[in-house]
């Protein structure tokens, strides 16, 4: 923060005035990857970004972490006890601004296996009886900024095809992995059940994540793979395309993605597709960049880059590998199996 004014306008020592001015509260929201990573544990890239899936970027979730143990660490420490600094904080910031949480958190329990839509998210909700009566909710949640909403990129001006998602990877994985631990009668210990229960499922959690980082990086930090940054950043689904990476970059470059937290070591066997072939198949079912001259497939890879994907994308001249390193800005490349 740099605060600036004109000279002679601070009290002197001496006069009967305050020293201090007023105090203003600035809300601060999660930090992207690479302002969060100096505080996260680990020191691979892909380590950070798996640190961040966890953690996410809220600066108030940030300063309780000791970067110098593992992840399952920090969060066998700060959110799995009792006594974690950590453990109720997204039920306190619910409780500070909502009497009543349990519909809103519902909401967010069903946010948290995956962004959804209005019909969807009304289900999380048993006694709504029509789709619509989800929108004060939503609301809320929007104004107290844990989730936001867009729309495919190939929706129509006055189109409806919108998604919600939550705002901060910390928050999916509080609602997926520690309510369910601090609401139950805890027949296990904390250590068996972080074996158990968390450690096994954070690899599906961290691609369920990805999408939305993926998307900022391309809005931020784009510049230095790509010669610009995106000046639209977004996703495109419809009955035939799924890609949760697209827009177009200042260039005029429209490009097209997927997110593989962990890719398969080996190239999938006919008649399943490569990333790549999934992305060139979604691409045949949008208008958005039609007719433009440079449509790129981008794909986005975090613990490993496996050998079969580089090449793949290697002879295309069309196709990008945005690896763990890319991410963090580290020139050094690492994850290749």
């Amino acid at each position: 923060m740099v605060l600036a004014g004109r000279a002679g306008s601070m009290p002197k020592v001496g006069l009967d005035l305050p020293i201090t001015a007023p105090k203003t509260r600035i809300h601060v929201g999660p930090l992207p990857l690479r302002a969060a990573a100096p505080h996260l544990p680990g020191n691979e890239a892909y380590e950070k970004i798996r640190a961040y899936g966890v953690f996410g970027g809220y600066p108030g979730v940030l300063t309780h972490l000791d970067t110098k143990v593992t992840v399952g660490t920090n969060v066998r420490r700060l959110l799995l006890p009792d006594t974690g600094s950590l453990g109720d904080l997204p039920m306190t910031w619910l409780e500070t601004a909502i009497h009543t949480p349990t519909r809103y958190i519902a909401v967010l329990e069903s946010l948290s296996q995956g962004e959804a839509g209005w019909a969807q998210l009304s289900k999380a909700i048993p006694d709504l009886t029509k789709a619509g009566q989800i929108a004060p909710y939503l609301k809320k949640l929007s104004e107290l900024g844990l989730i936001h909403a867009h729309r495919s990129l190939d929706a129509r001006p006055r189109g409806r095809n919108t998604r919600y998602a939550l705002s901060d990877p910390f928050l999916a994985f509080w609602l997926r992995f520690i309510l369910p631990w601090r609401s139950s009668e805890r027949d296990e210990e904390i250590v068996p059940y972080y074996a158990s229960e968390v450690r096994p499922r954070i690899r599906d959690h961290l691609q369920q994540v990805m999408a939305p980082v993926c998307r900022r990086h391309m809005e931020i930090d784009a510049l230095e793979t790509f010669g610009s940054n995106a000046r639209d950043a977004g996703a495109i689904w419809n009955n035939e395309a799924e890609l949760p990476i697209a827009g177009t970059l200042g260039t005029g470059a429209t490009y097209y993605g997927l997110c593989l937290w962990d890719p398969p070591a080996n190239r999938p066997r006919k008649p399943e597709l490569t990333p790549l072939e999934k992305i060139d198949r979604s691409i045949r079912n949008t208008r958005y960049g039609f007719g433009r001259e440079q449509r790129l497939r981008v794909v986005f890879t975090g613990k490993n880059t496996p050998n079969w994907l580089r090449r793949e994308a290697a002879r295309r001249s069309d196709a990008r590998i945005i690896n763990a390193s890319d991410m963090l800005g580290d020139k050094s490349d690492q994850g290749t199996s």
